[in-house]
């Protein structure tokens, strides 16, 4: 048997590539952030403190936002109930109950543990470019099309639960 995709499929499989297509935009982005930020601090080497504990903070701060991001990874996806509806409880799920975003936040922690461990302003500075730009742009993005996709379920879970914390 022939797997037909109906226009509809269709449709919802171009809405998910397209939430896929902006989020990784906005990963990519903090990557930019951490490499341009080590090449500023390569030229221009501005340190962020005198001591040495920083690094095993910003170690704990890369473990730490790692496991919200996998976490948020592992429970992102959602199920289709039998009946075919969507209620606001659909998207609260793992991190999701507290925030919108639970892969940014863990991806600002994890490059910020690396401006830690690295001692580099720069990559600060640009992690904060990068957050902006991020909430701003993508994340804008992403919630216009989760909007579209979901509808009334996924407006009330916007009410529900912030965007960051």
């Amino acid at each position: 048997m022939e797997n037909i995709k109906t226009p509809e499929k269709q449709e919802k499989s171009l809405e998910s590539e397209m939430i896929h297509f902006v989020l990784s935009h906005s990963y990519l982005l903090f990557f930019v952030a951490i490499i341009v930020g080590a090449i500023f601090h390569l030229f221009l080497p501005i340190s962020l403190f005198d001591g040495g504990y920083y690094a095993h903070v910003g170690f704990i701060m890369i473990l730490a936002g790692s496991v919200v991001v996998y976490w948020a990874q592992s429970t992102s996806s959602i199920t289709k109930r039998s009946n075919g509806e969507r209620s606001a409880s659909d998207f609260e799920r793992g991190p999701y109950k507290y925030s919108r975003n639970p892969t940014h936040i863990g991806l600002t922690v994890m490059t910020l543990g690396l401006a830690l461990i690295l001692n580099s302003f720069f990559t600060v500075i640009f992690l904060i470019v990068a957050s902006i730009v991020s909430k701003f742009i993508f994340v804008k993005k992403q919630e216009s099309l989760l909007e579209e996709k979901y509808g009334q379920p996924y407006l009330d879970y916007k009410k529900k639960v912030s965007t960051w914390v």
